[in-house]
């Protein structure tokens, strides 16, 4: 039996806004991914606002006539990685999408879905490349060492 696709799923429950909305209000749509580093869950804070939240989509109610500070992160260790944010403007629904960062010391990237990236990939590679080089010199070194001593 083939399972739906997270496209086909049902929509996410709208988180409400914090502070109330007194007027207005609008929908958020946020499609969370993972980046090459990914931590378990994401937190998305809005005004203030923390929401620890699994990786996929969710929604959240925000005020439509005045601006609305949003940060999406990733909860690392002892702290955050992956830090992103954007002041939205007053408006009606939006949606947007978050994209984890491929390496611990760069932003995650917050934007239109389809336009986002993940930051850190070329720097990600280049570590690991370096990483199976110095790999591969070493087992030369021991294959070398064994070769001389028999």
């Amino acid at each position: 039996m083939r399972r739906a696709s997270r496209s086909s799923a049902v929509p996410p429950a709208v988180v409400p806004y914090a502070r109330g909305t007194g007027g207005r209000a609008r929908v958020l749509h946020l499609e969370t991914r993972r980046g090459m580093l990914a931590a378990a869950s994401t937190v998305v804070t809005v005004d203030g606002a923390a929401y620890p939240l699994p990786w996929g989509r969710s929604a959240f109610e925000l005020p439509a006539d005045r601006p609305v500070a949003l940060q999406v992160s990733q909860a690392w260790r002892n702290g955050t990685v992956g830090l992103a944010s954007v002041v939205l403007p007053p408006g009606p629904d939006l949606a947007l999408e978050y994209r984890g960062p491929s390496h611990p010391a760069m932003a995650g990237e917050l934007g239109l879905p389809g336009t986002v990236r993940s930051r850190g990939t070329a720097l990600q590679a280049t570590l690991l490349g370096c990483l199976g080089l110095l790999l591969l010199a070493l087992a030369a070194l021991v294959l070398v060492i064994v070769l001389t001593a028999s």
